[in-house]
């Protein structure tokens, strides 16, 4: 089985993809260099493994407009611990430049706000980050996951929260099928026309059948300026399975529903 992931070696995917694969030989992991590729790249592979969601930054919008445009599905869902450290040579004071990683500075915002005359140089990856900077230590530093830091240097946690995590989620061609007491439900809900009382009328329909949502939020569909669809994501267990089924059917009576995944839940 081939997985395509985000490169380089020692990114947040890779440790995702080492938690998925719980030392099953048969499973091989292909690197790519952007999130675009990676996400094209299910064209060849078995399955790929992707960020959805930043406990600090949110969703990752990319991914989403990938799971409605593209006829795939999430099949499982993997929580990453997400730590960030500032590394450096000899004193703070002798740091003129941070190297750092576009993703990472939005989970450091606190630490680089209280910067005032440093510079910020923004990199493509957490591993470019560090290479630069163990190419020319002097006067730089660079902010890393803690488990990239190498041994000798000085360093200092800087992201703005100890509880941080990334959500990935595995994405391959099919829809499988589970039964499981803590299952998961991601889907889109896509209006055909904008009214008055929209969104309060699609809520209702989950009131009615009891169902907490855990997550709701609206991306553009692209075609019309103001027009939005909603990716929904609730709780469930194999019981109310069929409920859920009925209910599908039942909203798809006023909206367009596409199912982007039934998994179990971390």
């Amino acid at each position: 089985m081939k997985i395509g992931i985000l490169g380089p070696n020692g990114t947040f995917s890779e440790v995702a993809f080492l938690q998925y694969k719980n030392n099953q030989n048969h499973i091989e992991s292909i690197y790519y260099q952007t999130l675009e590729e990676t996400m094209q790249s299910l064209k060849v592979n078995d399955k790929i493994i992707v960020p959805l969601e930043n406990m600090l930054e949110g969703y990752v919008q990319q991914i989403l407009d990938f799971l409605i445009d593209e006829d795939v599905f999430i099949e499982q869902e993997l929580y990453v611990d997400v730590q960030f450290e500032l590394i450096y040579k000899n004193n703070l004071s002798d740091i003129s430049n941070i190297f750092v990683q576009f993703a990472a500075k939005g989970q450091c915002q606190n630490f680089i706000k209280s910067l005032s005359s440093t510079d910020l140089t923004l990199t493509a990856s957490n591993t470019q980050s560090l290479n630069l900077y163990l190419h020319n230590p002097n006067h730089n530093s660079a902010i890393v996951p803690s488990h990239l830091i190498p041994n000798g240097y000085l360093h200092q946690n800087v992201t703005d929260s100890k509880y941080n995590q990334t959500r990935f989620i595995v994405i391959s061609k099919k829809q499988e099928q589970y039964t499981s007491k803590n299952l998961k439900v991601s889907l889109a809900v896509i209006p055909s026309l904008d009214r008055p009382g929209l969104l309060y009328d699609i809520l209702s329909i989950f009131n009615a059948q009891n169902i907490n949502l855990t997550s709701i939020m609206s991306r553009p569909q692209k075609n019309m300026m103001g027009k939005y669809f909603f990716f929904i994501e609730f709780d469930a267990n194999d019981h109310i399975l069929h409920d859920i089924n009925k209910l599908i059917e039942f909203t798809k009576k006023s909206y367009t529903i596409k199912i982007l995944g039934i998994y179990p839940k971390k």
